[in-house]
């Protein structure tokens, strides 16, 4: 099994032009927020999530807006055993003191199923797995992780005393949980107590998680401008760590573990080309396969984007908008810019190419092949 997940990097000089973007989409947004006053009597501005279902071949299946709450957000989605969905996400808590943690879940076919916060305020959802009593273990964004019942009830709770780092959790095959946040990756029992707490080098900042059928991790992220991937063991010991260094900013967007045992990486370096006739930013997005032991042993350029999964069938499938001054799609777009999906087989050849409309404005956070062979991507949309 396959374990994507990964956060967006906004790099220095990009910051100035997603600022001018920002401004045109509050202003855009102000406009019609103001103009619904009018019309339809003050509703506040509230964001929503939607999740889109398509089949293997792309056609849509259904498309669901989960609107309980004005603040909702979501984070992160997985399938779980029964076919439906669990998303870590974040809304507003009973008594309106501020955003906490919540669990959304939806059936096979995108029915709305009752909702779990976990009323910790202000705290925001980042990640979340399945358990095995058909419950979930949701992560917070600075470390507050909790075991939520099939039926709602929080079956204990934890704080891994965190700073904002968006914890990521994962089941472990061979049982209880790993989480990491920072440059800790800590090993969770199925009771809720620690396993171990492996501290790794100063400055790094994990940003993806995936469990190896022995029992062992494998966590990655960026420290300054490189790359970095390490692979414990299941007592926590060091197998390999390894740095991809460059004199650019790199993001890592994927780990996965191949069919021939070796771990394949995504990541990502952007550089900024300005001259008097182009002005944009070019991403190159790289594939390195690590051995075991930590030895690279091949490396490919792979046209792919960081809201990113594996498929079953060794390739992967990416999704974005399009955005004029970049090279690769962005997580977020313009107001009416047509969702992407791309899916690309094993030999980097592109399978699948689809654009989908939905709605005015909505910034896509993950995406994830489903167990009939199809997709699920999720996203959070402006509700006017």
């Amino acid at each position: 099994m396959d374990y994507i997940n990964g956060n967006p990097m906004i790099y220095p000089k990009i910051q100035k032009r997603i600022l001018i973007s920002s401004i045109l989409v509050f202003f855009l947004i102000f406009t019609v927020s103001f103009t619904g006053c009018i019309d339809r009597g003050h509703k506040e501005l509230g964001m929503d999530i939607w999740v889109l279902k398509t089949d293997a071949r792309g056609a849509v299946e259904w498309k669901t807006i989960i609107d309980t709450d004005p603040n909702n957000r979501g984070r992160e989605i997985i399938q779980t055993r029964n076919g439906g969905y669990a998303i870590a996400g974040t809304g507003t808590d009973v008594r309106q003191n501020g955003p906490v943690p919540i669990i959304f879940r939806l059936d096979r076919n995108g029915n709305i199923q009752p909702e779990f916060p976990i009323n910790s305020s202000p705290e925001y959802g980042s990640s979340v797995a399945e358990t095995p009593d058909n419950g979930n273990i949701i992560a917070s964004h600075s470390g507050i992780l909790a075991h939520v019942s099939e039926n709602g009830r929080i079956l204990w709770d934890i704080s891994l005393n965190g700073e904002s780092d968006w914890w990521k959790v994962i089941g472990v095959p061979t049982g209880g949980y790993a989480v990491a946040g920072g440059n800790r990756v800590i090993r969770i029992n199925e009771d809720g107590t620690i396993a171990w707490t492996s501290t790794l080098g100063e400055d790094r900042n994990s940003s993806v998680i995936i469990a190896i059928p022995d029992g062992g991790i494998v966590v990655g992220g960026t420290i300054g401008v490189d790359v970095w991937v390490t692979r414990l063991s299941a007592d926590g010991g060091t197998v390999f760590d390894k740095e991809v260094s460059s004199i650019s900013p790199h993001e890592l967007y994927s780990i996965r573990i191949t069919p021939d045992g070796t771990y394949a990486i995504i990541y990502g370096t952007t550089d900024y080309s300005g001259n008097e006739k182009t002005d944009r930013w070019i991403s190159e997005t790289t594939e390195v396969s690590i051995t075991n032991d930590g030895r690279p042993v091949g490396a490919r350029p792979v046209n792919v984007s960081r809201i990113i999964t594996a498929t079953n069938d060794g390739g992967y499938a990416y999704s974005g908008f399009v955005v004029p001054e970049f090279t690769e799609f962005q997580p977020q777009g313009y107001p009416g810019s047509s969702l992407q999906v791309v899916k690309m087989d094993k030999g980097g050849n592109v399978t699948l190419n689809m654009q989908y409309d939905i709605g005015n404005y909505g910034p896509v956070s993950s995406i994830i092949q489903t167990d009939d062979g199809g997709f699920a991507i999720m996203g959070n949309s402006f509700d006017f």
